[in-house]
């Protein structure tokens, strides 16, 4: 630790938040645009995110090797106990908490909007069947609790 200077770390802490930030913020307005069904804006977003995942992965690699070179494993919690470990970097433990709350709520905003594209795609596939005329037949429920299409032969009663 002793060639690591603290300002580093929280130049590399203040970098991971503005992303983090900027990422929530691209999160937030692709779901806007996802809910309107307004998809121009979307590639712009998407190259940016990916701008973005990219400096928080090449920080967590220098993180990684951070940590391996002064014996802890690679983990965001062992980071944690890395920079608790010296009165210098103590300081930076409200950052770093505060970022991994912040990256828990991208998480958490990446999977909605994942869902909403997967509904999306769903729907499309639906409305290019329908065009096609290929309309699925409705899923009904056998007795013994699987799905079954209409098209099948159902019994009514068995004896």
């Amino acid at each position: 630790m002793s060639t690591l200077h603290p300002h580093s770390l929280h130049n590399m802490i203040a970098q991971d938040s503005a992303a983090i930030g900027e990422l929530k913020s691209l999160l937030l307005r692709e779901r806007e645009l996802l809910e309107r069904r307004e998809h121009s804006e979307l590639p712009a977003i998407i190259e940016r995110k990916d701008q973005l995942l990219e400096t928080l992965g090449l920080n967590a690699r220098q993180r990684a090797t951070l940590l391996k070179a002064a014996g802890f494993k690679a983990s965001p919690e062992q980071w944690e106990i890395f920079l608790g470990q010296n009165a210098a970097t103590r300081d930076l433990l409200d950052s770093w908490r505060t970022l991994m709350a912040e990256f828990a709520q991208c998480k958490s905003l990446n999977e909605i909007n994942g869902k909403m594209i997967g509904r999306s795609r769903q729907t499309l596939g639906q409305l290019l069947n329908l065009l096609r005329g290929q309309v699925a037949a409705p899923q009904l429920y056998t007795s013994a609790g699987a799905t079954t299409s209409s098209a099948s032969s159902h019994c009514i009663a068995e004896a």
